[in-house]
């Protein structure tokens, strides 16, 4: 009935409407976790997310996030998707979040509320001992010896089997065809996605979205980095220190800057920055596409002896 109402309030009415949701309310260090905002606006309204990179704060980290829209016939529904981390060992929480909505009705501004979350101590009984401090005590009966020796027993026999089982299988079954390499496997993306036609249906933003996820893997792949997980500002900075050109450093920069507005700001480009798009992404994987090594033919011994030695047998026989 929630969702019901929220939907009759938005079609009525210029009234912004927004829910939050978070996937866990507490994390230990490095874990991620999910924590989405949902907004129903005037339809064909413009919303300006928050900037992940600065507008979480410092305990915070932004891993990746996208929007989802839903079109309704009097609104629209937006889903902005975050997945988040901290690498502090203390609780923290997501600040307030601003969203600018421009419409019909005017500009409006949706502020979240503060969502704290807590952190949960990575500390064990060994660690403890070893950095001076007293683990937790506990109470109760203790646990019967025999009961986890038979646990323990019947787990490593279930292990054992499982792998006779998987060796068994693995020697039945030709191994797997060798991975495409990086560079053809982008272009075969790139061609791919031109068959979808994006452009020419409008769809501009998803033509942006998976271009941009062809040129990290790709990146990903050619340098071995985690480039697909990578934000655009640890793009940049990967970048900054990478082995390359000064050239293909901005191509790099450029390109996800730019991108970025398109992605997640709903903002749409020229013609000639979409093309662009295309040429930096082409031009890159040209420039850094690994040169083939000629196979040098082996010489035949026998060949070169006939031939050296018949114009000499001829000398002789003369």
């Amino acid at each position: 009935m929630l969702p019901m109402l929220l939907f009759l309030l938005a079609s009525e009415s210029s009234a912004i409407i927004f829910s939050t949701a978070l996937t866990a309310k507490s994390l230990s260090v490095g874990d991620r976790i999910g924590y989405s905002v949902k907004l129903i606006v005037p339809k064909n309204a413009t919303v300006t997310p928050p900037t992940p990179e600065t507008d979480f704060g410092s305990s915070i980290q932004v891993k990746e996030w996208n929007m989802y829209t839903t079109e309704r016939e009097h609104s629209d529904s937006l889903t902005y998707a975050y997945v988040i981390t901290t690498y502090i060992p203390e609780p923290c929480s997501i600040p307030e979040l601003h969203f600018i909505v421009q419409s019909d009705e005017g500009t409006d501004t949706i502020t979240t509320e503060v969502q704290p979350l807590q952190v949960v101590s990575v500390i064990t009984a060994d660690s403890a001992d070893l950095m001076g401090l007293k683990a937790p005590l506990s109470a109760g009966k203790a646990p019967k010896w025999w009961l986890w020796l038979s646990c323990i027993a019947a787990g490593i026999a279930a292990l054992v089997f499982g792998g006779i089982q998987l060796s068994n299988k693995l020697r039945h079954q030709p191994p797997p065809p060798p991975p495409v390499p990086p560079y053809e496997e982008a272009i075969n993306a790139l061609n791919e996605l031109g068959v979808k036609k994006y452009l020419q249906r409008g769809l501009i933003r998803e033509y942006v979205f998976e271009l941009s996820e062809i040129f990290k893997r790709y990146i990903g792949r050619r340098y071995e980095c985690s480039a697909s997980d990578f934000t655009t500002e640890e793009m940049i900075a990967w970048s900054g220190a990478a082995t390359l050109s000064k050239k293909l450093k901005t191509s790099i920069d450029w390109f996800f800057r730019t991108t970025d507005p398109v992605k997640f700001a709903r903002l749409v480009p020229d013609s000639d920055t979409i093309d662009r798009f295309t040429a930096e992404v082409r031009e890159f994987l040209e420039a850094t596409k690994p040169s083939e090594q000629p196979v040098e033919e082996p010489v035949n011994s026998e060949s070169v002896t006939e031939n050296t030695t018949g114009p000499t047998g001829n000398g002789e026989g003369a």
